[in-house]
């Protein structure tokens, strides 16, 4: 597994390793040190405040900067070609464009401000933002730039080179003077060395050097009018012994300080990768509880959209029968009544022959209602139609066999054929053929 540390200990940890592999003339190394500290930091921004933000958070944060200067090079929009009237809209856009990258440059101000820290911005116009940035490095010399190496969104763990067109140009064409890093969502991708830094060191060896031969040309000189070769001899070696004895240990105490730098840095680089492995098992952990939920509530739903489909064609069902159930009843109703007619009609029938016994006649006529209306014969076996009437039940059959769904009284289209024994009125007749044959 590839760790990645973080760019604040990067940076802390490249700074010491750089300060050991210096000058070893102690008084060379820090006075160059405090010259580069009280240099201003070039900071280039984009019109994407998040991949911005994070650049000029770790210039701030790692650079040691006493004083910044945010550049922002942007690229207006071609308006109209030359000679051409400015067309209204377009002016409109250029200037709502230039508004708010002003407006950006401007949050990225009050950030240094929030960090106390001293900041200047820098507006230019350019059509390439490349040569823009390589123009301000010329005229104002400068000698420390931050920049991105790509956008934040395709920043990786195992991201090591630029991926962005504009950072390789630049790494490439810009001048040797200038130390820039280059930065990607908060972490140090790469940083092009500023040529000074290597002349320095140079310098320091050949004054070194020079030193070296003056003293052992002074000493040469003073062997040959003074003292003898082989007292020279151990001078020079005993000076030689103790310079060798005093860089040894400061290069030991300097090792020992960037070795404590590096332990640092990989435990907080551990720390780090261990936060994140934490994070991402939580994450994981809430994207499968999220998603037993969201079937959960998919089963739940799917088994209510079912009930609700059985409780929707229950109650259809019943609909359908309350209302058969309602003809049902109506139809019964009816018949009730038809009932009750027949009954009173075979009361008044039955009061009558009491009276007709009362004072008995020789010739007895049948009741109208004994008559069927087809037959026009007394009915031996009487049933009650849909349309209320009462008739032979021989004889209404086979009016219906005949094709018949009319009423044989009325000629009125019948609800239904179905026959109701009207046995109140057989009894009457059955009775009216017994008087008759005493």
């Amino acid at each position: 597994m590839t760790l990645k540390i973080p760019i604040q200990e990067t940076v802390k940890l490249v700074g010491s390793l750089r300060l050991c592999g210096s000058d070893r003339s102690e008084p060379v190394v820090v006075s160059k040190t405090e010259m580069v500290m009280d240099e201003k930091v070039y900071v280039a921004v984009v019109a994407r405040d998040l991949e911005s933000k994070s650049s000029l958070v770790w210039a701030i944060q790692n650079t040691r900067g006493r004083e910044f200067c945010i550049v922002y090079v942007h690229q207006p929009m071609n308006i109209s070609a030359p000679g051409e009237m400015f067309h209204e809209q377009k002016l409109r856009l250029y200037r709502k464009e230039k508004e708010k990258a002003h407006n950006s440059l401007d949050k990225y101000l009050n950030i240094c401000r929030q960090m106390h820290v001293n900041a200047e911005k820098i507006y230019m116009e350019m059509d390439s933002v490349e040569e823009g940035i390589l123009q301000l490095i010329s005229q104002r010399g400068v000698k420390k730039l931050v920049m991105g190496a790509a956008a934040d969104r395709n920043y990786t763990m195992s991201m090591r080179d630029l991926k962005s067109k504009k950072a390789i140009y630049i790494s490439r064409e810009a001048p040797d003077t200038c130390h820039i890093w280059f930065t990607c969502n908060g972490y140090l991708i790469c940083t092009r060395e500023a040529a000074r830094r290597d002349n320095l060191n140079v310098e320091g060896t050949s004054s070194s050097s020079l030193a070296q031969s003056e003293i052992n040309k002074g000493t040469e000189s003073v062997a040959s009018s003074s003292m003898a070769k082989d007292d020279v001899q151990i001078q020079v070696a005993l000076i030689e012994a103790a310079t060798s004895n005093r860089e040894t240990r400061l290069e030991v105490s300097k090792r020992k300080e960037a070795e404590k730098s590096a332990i640092d840095a990989i435990k907080k680089a551990k720390e780090s990768e261990n936060g994140y492995l934490n994070e991402l098992k939580r994450r994981k952990e809430t994207e499968k509880s999220l998603k037993e939920a969201k079937e959960e509530m998919e089963k739940m739903r799917s088994e209510a959209e079912t009930r609700i489909a059985e409780s929707n064609t229950v109650i259809t069902n019943l609909q359908g029968k309350y209302s058969l159930s309602m003809k049902v009843l109506r139809r019964l109703r009816d018949e009730q009544e038809e009932l009750k007619r027949e009954i009173s009609e075979v009361s008044k029938l039955k009061s009558k022959r009491e009276k007709e016994e009362a004072s008995p006649s020789k010739d007895l006529e049948p009741p109208q209602y004994f008559i069927c209306p087809i037959t026009q014969e007394v009915m031996e076996d009487p049933y009650v139609a849909a349309d209320g009437f009462t008739y032979e039940g021989e004889a209404i059959r086979g009016w219906f066999n005949r094709g018949h769904e009319t009423s044989p009284m009325t000629n009125k289209r019948l609800h239904h054929t179905s026959l109701v024994p009207n046995l109140a009125l057989r009894s009457a007749i059955q009775e009216w053929f017994q008087a008759s044959s005493s």
